[in-house]
């Protein structure tokens, strides 16, 4: 049975003289007729059957009155029914509206976060950057530093190399000097034996004569053989101290004599020169070994190097961890935007017209 409920409302008035429910009982032995007629209109108001006679005793008009309560009780479940509905739905409502809540707040924390992210990121960019020109610079300069010391320590080992043979030429020399006074000997001691042999015509003098002429070809040879020593000196000493200019130390010219002006010290006596030419020669050692500490120096910076290569590795491990981070967040965001939109949009309206929570 159809029904239609217009807007209003279902207390009971006053009508007949009749009470509203709740003070005493609607009917009484003195009133019926009062109040099956109050029904049948209220029946007929509403939109059911025709009236009831409640005081009929035949089949059809019981019936009629079964099936009029029966609708009434149809109607009372549908009532129960959308009122339970329309809970349901402001309490969704009320969830929808909580959750959004939250959402909008996580929305808020999330985008926070991201921001804190995002200037994160950008500073470790920023390091990134710095740390990268700082390498660069710094393997130009090692680099640099490195050719350098390869170019100096091959003119050292060419020098070292060149002064091994000067060294073996001198040996050699040496050892000629020594045969030549063994000869020397030997031919004095010749001559010696031999002067008893000799005839009248010679003489002592012609003896000494000998003597002399081999002592003075002998000094000549010494001699020739000091200049070339000193020669050599003085080439190894200006090798020595182009090899130490051009690396930017300064060595003391050892040109001038210990007792002034601008003689070259070695064309001084040995006996003069022989501490000046000793101390400038310790001085370029010392100067040279230097230079090799400066190489095994730079091998350290080699491996500063390589350190700062990892921490450039760390901070690239860092800038895409960081940057994964934000692109996880941000699909988190587009997840919930459409859902909020949604629950929004799908909302129930809060009011039914005739019908009170």
């Amino acid at each position: 049975m159809s029904l239609t409920v217009p807007g209003f409302d279902f207390r009971l008035t006053p009508q007949f003289g009749f009470s509203p429910i709740g003070d005493h009982s609607f009917a009484d032995v003195d009133n019926l007729d009062h109040c099956v007629k109050y029904l049948n209109q209220s029946l007929v108001t509403y939109g059911f059957s025709a009236s009831l006679d409640l005081f009929a005793t035949d089949p059809v008009s019981i019936a009629r009155t079964c099936n009029c309560i029966y609708a009434l009780i149809q109607q009372r479940q549908r009532d129960v029914e959308f009122r339970e509905s329309a809970n349901d739905q402001r309490q969704r409502k009320n969830l929808a509206t909580v959750f959004g809540f939250i959402l909008l707040s996580d929305m808020a924390r999330l985008e926070a976060k991201v921001e804190r992210l995002e200037t994160q990121l950008q500073a470790k960019e920023r390091e990134l950057g710095s740390v990268t020109r700082t390498e660069a610079k710094n393997t130009a300069a090692l680099k640099a530093q490195n050719e350098k010391l390869q170019k100096e320590r091959d003119e050292f080992q060419r020098m070292v190399i060149a002064n091994q043979e000067r060294l073996n030429q001198v040996l050699m020399e040496k050892k000629k000097e020594t045969r030549s006074g063994m000869e020397i000997m030997n031919l004095l001691q010749k001559e010696g034996r031999q002067r008893g042999t000799w005839s009248g015509k010679k003489t002592d003098s012609d003896f000494y004569k000998k003597i002399v002429d081999a002592y003075e070809a002998k000094n000549q040879e010494l001699m020739a053989e000091n200049t070339d020593l000193r020669a050599l000196l003085r080439s190894t000493q200006g090798d020595m101290r182009s090899f130490l200019n051009a690396n930017g130390s300064h060595s003391a010219d050892p040109s001038q004599s210990p007792l002034g002006g601008k003689t070259d010290v070695f064309d001084l006596p040995f006996r003069m020169a022989r501490g000046q030419i000793e101390d400038s020669l310790r001085s370029k050692m010392v100067s040279i070994k230097e230079r090799m500490g400066q190489l095994v120096d730079a091998q350290k910076e080699v491996t500063i190097t390589s350190e700062a290569t990892e921490r450039e590795l760390e901070l690239e491990a860092q800038l895409v961890e960081a940057r994964s981070i934000i692109q996880e967040q941000e699909s988190i965001m587009s997840k919930h935007l459409p859902k909020t939109e949604r629950r929004r949009n799908s909302a129930p309206p809060q009011s039914v017209n005739g019908f009170r929570g």
